[in-house]
């Protein structure tokens, strides 16, 4: 976790040192929500697990060579699953924090960041990156489209590629997780 951490503090201070437009993103309004499907669901009729993932901190360097980093604390997780008790969606949060899956004691964070970002059309950016889960750095490339000082899309995620278990307590899911991202910078 250390190493994670000082990568992300190497970045954000290589990227404050040359000059760079830092933004930072407001945590509060930014929002990250993981859908994930039991094993032959249909996704048309319903998810079967819907998870926030509030960030715990980010930033973009809003220049000609832009720069996005992205943290979330695993410990901040909230299952939403709407027509399940409370009692379920702690029960799914627990299972999916433990070690049979993400195993959030050994890995505490996800953190996010770009390698390269291209506007491929108005308002369009590509987003080639890095995704660092349950101790392995990946390629993540997503697309963001661009209002304002927001940020939307969707992406999706393979939890085996992570060495993360297909099964959420004695249920298989799909190894598709779908990302959404609503991503919103503070004010200048």
């Amino acid at each position: 976790m250390a190493h994670i951490v000082g990568v992300l503090v190497w970045i954000l201070i290589g990227v404050a040192t040359v000059g760079a437009e830092l933004r930072w993103i407001n945590i509060e309004r930014s929002t990250v929500t993981l859908h994930i499907f039991e094993l032959g669901a249909r996704r048309s009729v319903a998810t079967n697990h819907i998870i926030e993932a509030p960030l715990e901190e980010g930033s973009l360097d809003d220049t000609k060579t832009p720069h996005l980093a992205l943290v979330i604390n695993l410990g901040q997780l909230r299952v939403i699953d709407p027509g399940r008790s409370a009692n379920e969606r702690q029960s799914v949060l627990a299972q999916m924090l433990g070690p049979l899956g993400l195993d959030a004691y050994r890995f505490s964070r996800v953190v996010y960041h770009s390698l390269a970002i291209d506007q491929v059309e108005s308002g369009v950016w590509l987003v080639q990156g890095e995704l660092e889960m349950h101790g392995r750095f990946l390629p993540l490339n997503l697309h963001a489209v661009r209002n304002g000082d927001r940020f939307t899309g969707t992406t999706t995620v393979s939890p085996t590629a992570f060495g993360i278990p297909l099964m959420l307590g004695s249920t298989q899911i799909s190894n598709e997780v779908r990302v959404d991202f609503d991503i919103v910078l503070e004010a200048p």
